[in-house]
């Protein structure tokens, strides 16, 4: 007798680290940004020092919207055969074209933090650009060392429900090295960045959102 397990389908992510040519050029983002200073923070649900949108247009962001984007999306889409995305109802032996909807930079500082939320749009990413705190540390100090909620400070989270409907949580437990690790995701998938403690540094992370509308 034999027993056969099945994992049942299911959306995912994907991850890569982002070139050091690619990282250089987004710091540069960085700098326009604080130059122009176009307030994002109204459109955020976090409670977090600043966030400033980020010119599209720059050059500095040729590379990654012309080369890096689409292959990412492109990886998705073929890993993942079901969008979580109502109008886009299958693209199997359709076009689809991409636009990067929006982006912008976080600016996060001790003790504050982004609740639970989602984004617009079919796919968002986030880019760690600079974490000044270590997981493993900020984890054993301790306000968070004896928590039944261990795990979770300074950390990004996802949560979503399982097939039996319990409430998950998987999380990325960042370090001070993790400098351009991209994270991309469906939109409408929840997350949260939690505090951290101690460290007057700031943490710098990127955030976007990708549209996919069929080519008529």
């Amino acid at each position: 007798m034999e027993f056969k397990c099945v994992t049942l389908p299911n959306l995912g992510i994907v991850e890569t680290q982002l070139s050091k040519e690619i990282v250089k050029n987004f710091w540069a983002v960085v700098e326009e940004a604080k130059q122009c200073q176009m307030n994002h923070k109204n459109l955020l649900a976090g409670h977090i020092s600043s966030s400033l949108r980020i010119d599209q247009k720059s050059n500095n962001l040729k590379e990654f919207v012309d080369n890096v984007l689409p292959k990412m999306t492109s990886k998705y889409i073929e890993v993942y055969k079901e969008l979580p995305v109502r109008h886009l109802v299958s693209y199997e032996h359709s076009k689809i074209e991409l636009n990067l909807d929006s982006l912008w930079v976080n600016f996060q500082n001790k003790h504050e933090f982004n609740p639970i939320h989602c984004h617009g749009g079919a796919l968002s990413f986030v880019i760690w650009m600079k974490i000044p705190t270590s997981s493993t540390e900020q984890n054993n100090l301790p306000i968070s060392k004896n928590s039944s909620s261990q795990g979770l400070a300074s950390n990004f989270s996802f949560i979503y429900n399982d097939i039996l409907g319990t409430l998950r949580t998987f999380v990325y437990q960042l370090e001070k090295n993790i400098s351009g690790y991209m994270v991309m995701f469906p939109s409408s998938l929840y997350h949260q960045v939690c505090p951290y403690y101690e460290s007057d540094d700031t943490r710098i992370t990127i955030s976007g959102n990708v549209a996919l509308h069929y080519l008529t």
